[in-house]
């Protein structure tokens, strides 16, 4: 008798999985991904992108030819309910799709809901981002919400391309703690000098408290004007798993096991930005992480279908972090070493372009 996976969103993780089944197709199991959009982007070029280094075809990996060449049913829709004790999901449009396994890896979200109906943008869902960054990096004075990787690489490469195109004006970034705070003091004030070295002009130790139009006002009653807002300010939970009465950790992220199923369930998996480990709660929300979930994903998905012992997921204790920084030239951070050269931004657009050409 046949069973049932449906692999909900494309992430890092799922992509691995797919990537697997075009050669390890698994015997009289269904394979079905749904997913929001035809394309999965991938973060780790929006910066390149966002200064003009790649194209729009380099950022995206299809997920209708890849899901068809690992002979995957793919169906473009938003899953927006888990009945976990009935194996069902529902989509937005009200069509129910029942399973024997559910494999989660949906990301985040960006913006928290109390700026929902402001001006803020935000790069998630990634698929909007594209659409996003053209008219931001456009503005004279685009402003940035967060200080991590994210906000700070989006920052510098927001900057870059106005000196490039030669728009007037400054990229702004607030962050409510430090720049790159979680990292060594040593790479945050490296970080926060070349931001400023770059042009960037940087608030730190403030949170944003109001969005209007063409300010923001943060908790100091700091009043700052931007001509668009990019919010970057941290992962937030997708409210699906909250609803749908699964263990959550206390931002909403579901809660997972070392084998990546979920707490109460073992037909349930989760990997990358939307999952927390119960065994490493404090564990980043990145797509360093992610990457390395995928082949543990593969090996336990093919395992708890078969009936076989589980593989647990160990996360490395350091992992490298290579930041692009403009005209070419990266950040590169592991533990508290860090190096700024060109030959760090040459490492990282081969990773980058090699990790595209292995799902592409």
């Amino acid at each position: 008798m046949s069973k049932r996976l449906l692999l909900v969103g494309a992430g890092h993780a799922h992509l691995e999985v797919i990537r697997r089944l075009k050669s390890e197709a698994w015997v009289n199991v269904e394979v079905c991904l749904i997913s929001s959009s035809r394309y999965q982007y991938y973060s780790g070029m929006f910066s390149g992108f966002t200064e003009g280094l790649y194209s729009l075809e380099d950022t995206r990996v299809s997920l209708e030819k890849i899901t068809r060449e690992a002979r995957i049913h793919f169906i473009e829709k938003t899953v927006v309910s888990l009945r976990p004790k009935q194996k069902k999901v529902i989509c937005h449009d009200g069509s129910v799709y029942p399973f024997d396994v559910v494999s989660f890896d949906i990301g985040s979200q960006s913006l928290p809901k109390a700026f929902e109906h402001t001006v803020a943008r935000t790069i998630k869902p990634n698929y909007e981002f594209i659409s996003q960054i053209e008219e931001i990096r456009n503005t004279t004075h685009p402003l940035i919400v967060g200080g991590g990787a994210a906000g700070t690489e989006l920052a510098l490469s927001i900057q870059t391309y106005k000196e490039k195109n030669q728009i007037p004006g400054q990229v702004k970034l607030v962050t409510a703690e430090k720049v790159m705070n979680g990292f060594p003091k040593i790479v945050s004030t490296r970080l926060k000098s070349l931001l400023i070295k770059k042009g960037v002009q940087v608030w730190e130790d403030e949170s944003v408290e109001e969005i209007h139009d063409h300010y923001i006002v943060t908790n100091s009653g700091n009043k700052i004007r931007h001509t668009s807002v990019l919010w970057l300010g941290g992962a937030s939970a997708e409210p699906i798993f909250k609803r749908s009465g699964v263990e959550v950790d206390e931002k909403g992220f579901a809660l997972v096991r070392d084998t990546l199923q979920f707490q109460e369930y073992d037909y349930i998996f989760g990997s990358g930005d939307c999952i927390t480990l119960t065994a490493y709660p404090e564990l980043q929300k990145s797509g360093v992480y992610a990457v390395k979930q995928g082949p543990v994903l593969w090996n336990n998905l093919s395992q708890f279908l078969s009936g076989q012992p589980l593989q647990e997921y160990d996360p490395q204790k350091n992992a490298l972090y290579i930041l692009s920084t403009g005209k070419q030239q990266g950040f590169m951070v592991y533990g508290p070493l860090s190096h700024h050269s060109r030959q760090a931004w040459k490492l990282k657009n081969k990773i980058d372009r090699d990790f595209m050409a292995k799902y592409k």
